[in-house]
């Protein structure tokens, strides 16, 4: 019994509250990798295949003799479904295997899925099949089911079906070669770089590494990223120089998967790559999210100005009050950026909290207060199975709704591991539906228990860390409450630029500090008197102008990369957008963009962030600025994140901001933010003294 089931959950519930390790050991009974008994041994990896693409082959067979309508689109998620499940499972097993031999067979099993799929993209008899079933007269489709076959055809004429047979086969070619020239180029995108140790600066030649040349020793220091974070100005600069220096092996990759990209959307009739990538987003073309670049750009720009002058005295006084306007270099702005916002967050609170380094399970416990009095759900550690977890890391946390019950499982993997990929994202391991419970992964790469006076501590994360978990966690819940009739239309299955949402909105929730407070101490009494001055601004808008620029700059490089025509340089069509959209001055002889390894995952697409944080604003402030646990608003929020992507975007997103909205107001939501504390604080600073 569900409901007698989760109201045992919520009776315990302060007894069992998620924590950084699982409430009790896992049960004796016995199962497979995320409750699959298949998934017990690698040979039951291949069994379950073989029974997996039996199942699908019989569905392609009663999709070929339905009659079209609504049963032949049901069919179809059904055979999306059943790959799905399989796929997304086995795709996370591959890179989170607890063990070699589990981890070849679920590569093998992941590439004979994904080629499955290409098989079922290029089967014309499948593709006749949707194509009658959307052009069914007979028919009356809903939102939903329209938004399910458009996405359905779109996937399979993104692989040119519908084009003749000698096009498809331009079109395979053209893939294979966007991956073997995007692999490469993430290789070299993420290849450290060797200084020799006499041209390093002294604070860098603590650290050295040495190589065998010619029977003698050759000591270098390697770089693996371009040292943002260091105190030093000199380091910082010496940093960006070297590790973001142009390097020709890796223009020339990047021009590989360029030319590759717009060969492969020119054979399937689009212009550019960029015009195929943005077909069924928000944006809609790349007219319109240019024109939303370049407007905001324009309206963040005299803010820019005025932060950078900041920058400017900050740096100067770290240079022994040397006041003679230095220049603020690229490789400085990360710094200072979190070095004055932190600044001015102890200076605003009566004490240093925003420095400390917060526990994960009080983060996790302030998460669960949150979504309780907003959201009405609850998050319960619950005890896995033997044999369930790929690692003893995970938690598995079941999720309740308070009318509902039991609503899907999220698996927290939160902490480092030698053998762990290193990124934080969200992995689908099962979609939500009406008729299936969604399960998730989230995945960070926080630092293990540190021994503190011979003592283990807790495992701690910081201010920036702690937004991260809640970015993802927007994620997570996006996927757990959807509940659509389709799992193509579910949570996170919906274009970018509408996915990010949520994500972008969570992270707003633990930037308020009513919000924050919650999350550092559940129990914890919030006092706005603490704050000098005021709450209105936000914890993540603090010095963020310079910050929203070089993400307009990264948007605006990816869409002219990927434009109608393969550019002979990248570094030249960089420059000339640095020189126009950046009051950063260009850096001759580098060439950033070279390890901007998201014009590898977002090509095309990375404007999404901007977009999706410009509806999160929207959202935020005209719904939970003034009272973050308003449960109308909750509720709100809740009905529009189980409609996932199977309805229209803005008629859904009008629904819930309370009016239409178009361009100007999105820039307005990401810009006035900034220009309110740009007016409230920055200008009110004298800067000509050492305020900091």
């Amino acid at each position: 019994d569900l409901k007698h089931h989760s109201s045992q959950h919520i009776k315990q519930w302060y007894q069992r509250r998620v924590r950084g390790i699982p409430t009790s050991a896992a049960s004796a009974q016995r199962t497979g990798l995320f409750g699959y008994p298949l998934f017990s041994s690698p040979q039951g990896f291949y069994h379950c295949w073989f029974l997996c693409e039996a199942h699908c082959n019989e569905l392609v067979q009663k999709i070929l003799a339905a009659p079209p309508g609504r049963d032949t689109l049901k069919l179809f998620d059904d055979l999306s479904n059943a790959i799905c499940v399989y796929a997304d499972c086995v795709k996370f097993i591959a890179e989170n295997a607890p063990d070699r031999k589990t981890a070849e067979a679920a590569i093998v099993c992941n590439q004979n899925a994904h080629e499955f799929v290409e098989k079922l993209n290029t089967n014309v008899d499948l593709y006749r099949a949707i194509r009658n079933a959307a052009d069914c007269p007979n028919t009356e489709f809903n939102d939903e089911d329209i938004t399910a076959l458009k996405s359905f055809l779109h996937d399979m004429e993104q692989s040119g079906i519908h084009l003749p047979e000698s096009v498809r086969q331009s079109y395979v070619s053209h893939m294979t070669n966007i991956a073997m020239s995007g692999g490469s180029f993430l290789q070299l995108a993420q290849k450290p770089v060797q200084i020799p140790f006499e041209e390093c600066p002294e604070a860098l030649k603590d650290y050295r590494r040495f190589a065998q040349e010619q029977h003698k020793k050759v000591y270098f220091r390697e770089l693996h990223g371009p040292g943002s974070e260091h105190q030093m100005s000199d380091i910082r600069e010496f940093g960006w120089r070297n590790y973001y220096a142009h390097d020709e092996d890796r223009e020339q990759e990047l021009l590989k998967l360029l030319s590759a990209r717009h060969e492969m959307a020119r054979s399937v009739g689009f212009n550019s790559f960029r015009d195929r990538e943005l077909v069924h987003t928000m944006a809609g073309s790349s007219d319109n999210v240019m024109c939303f670049l370049t407007n905001l750009h324009s309206e963040l720009s005299p803010i820019v100005k005025t932060e950078l002058k900041h920058f400017k005295y900050a740096k100067a006084d770290d240079n022994r009050h040397d006041f003679s306007e230095p220049m603020v270099h690229p490789g400085d702005c990360h710094y200072y950026s979190r070095t004055l916002n932190e600044r001015y967050l102890v200076e605003n609170h009566s004490g240093n909290m925003f420095l400390d380094l917060l526990e994960v399970e009080n983060v996790l416990e302030g998460m669960n207060v949150f979504c309780e009095d907003v959201l009405k759900i609850l998050l319960v550690a619950e005890s896995p199975m033997s044999g369930e977890l790929v690692n003893s890391d995970l938690v598995k946390v079941g999720v309740f709704d308070e009318k509902e019950g039991l609503i899907g499982y999220i698996y927290l993997d939160l902490f480092e591991r030698s053998d762990k990929p290193v990124r934080t994202c969200l992995h689908t391991i099962t979609c939500g539906t009406c008729s299936q419970l969604p399960v998730v992964v989230l995945q960070c790469g926080f630092a293990r228990n540190a021994r503190e006076g011979g003592q283990v501590s807790y495992p701690r994360i910081n201010l920036d860390q702690v937004q991260t978990l809640y970015h993802e966690f927007g994620h997570a819940l996006h996927a757990i409450l959807g509940r659509t009739t389709y799992q193509s239309t579910s949570g996170t299955r919906g274009p970018t630029d509408f996915s990010e949402i949520p994500s972008m909105l969570f992270e707003n929730f633990i930037s308020h500090p009513e919000v924050y407070y919650a999350a550092i101490s559940p129990f914890s009494v919030y006092n706005e008197s603490d704050f000098k001055f005021g709450t209105r601004n936000l914890f993540n808008t603090p010095y963020t102008a310079l910050k929203t620029e070089t993400s307009i700059l990264h948007s605006l490089i990816d869409q002219e990369l990927h434009a109608s025509a393969v550019p002979k340089s990248t570094v030249l069509i960089a420059e000339q957008l640095q020189l126009k959209y950046s009051h950063l001055d260009y850096i001759s002889g580098t060439a950033w963009h070279q390890r901007f390894s998201h014009l590898y995952f977002y090509g095309a697409r990375y404007y999404s962030y901007l977009w999706s944080q410009s509806i999160a604003n929207l959202i935020f402030y005209n719904l939970f600025h003034d009272d973050p646990f308003n449960e109308h608003a909750g509720e709100k929020l809740k009905e529009f994140l189980k409609k996932g992507s199977g309805v229209d975007f803005k008629k859904s997103l009008v629904e819930l901001v309370g009016y239409e909205f178009g361009q100007e107001d999105m820039i307005g939501a990401i810009v006035e933010p900034i220009r309110e504390f740009n007016n409230s604080y920055l200008d009110k600073q004298d800067i000509s003294k050492k305020w900091w």
